[in-house]
């Protein structure tokens, strides 16, 4: 492994492990694509650790982009905001249901189908993402220092390759 990654051997070691393939010299680690699951798991565990102590232990990061969605597309439904946030129903359900006991978000029911939840952000959820805003701006700011401005374009525009080419191999199977 390079030196540039001192902890991907252990992450490396850790998945062959977990995978059952024995740790090895393989030709698979002359893949530069090896090991990404470990790099976006360790990726994860970073941001969510530095959001829980730069930005807020009480409201998640899922939380706000719920809250910061509402701000943005007052009145969407629950399927749409879902839909926009990459979250399946039961996980946007289990996330509004937890702001609305907050009192952060109100649910509604659409009166033309009483099926559909309208999500209206409340007072007290602006007022929670008003407060986050600059925490949040300065976490990702933090987080993507190293880049420049077209660095950062071009790690999201290929993460959002990577994934709509795994939704699309899911949606074949």
């Amino acid at each position: 492994m390079s030196d540039a990654h001192p902890r991907m051997s252990e992450a490396l070691t850790a998945d062959s492990v977990a995978s059952g393939v024995p740790y090895s010299a393989s030709s698979d680690y002359a893949d530069p694509t090896w090991g990404f699951m470990a790099r976006l798991r360790r990726l994860t565990q970073l941001y969510t650790a530095a959001w829980s102590a730069r930005v807020s232990s009480e409201i998640t990061s899922t939380q706000f982009g719920v809250l910061s969605s509402l701000n943005a597309i007052p009145g969407q439904d629950q399927g749409t905001l879902g839909q926009s946030l990459s979250m399946d129903k039961s996980s946007t359900a289990d996330v509004v249901g937890r702001l609305s006991k907050r009192g952060y978000v109100r649910v509604l029911r659409d009166e033309a189908d009483s099926r559909r939840k309208i999500l209206m952000l409340a007072p007290e959820g602006l007022e929670v993402l008003e407060q986050l805003r600059p925490r949040v701006t300065a976490l990702r700011n933090g987080a993507f220092a190293d880049f420049d401005q077209a660095g950062r374009g071009q790690f999201l525009t290929d993460m959002s390759r990577l994934i709509e080419t795994l939704e699309r191999a899911e949606d074949a199977s």
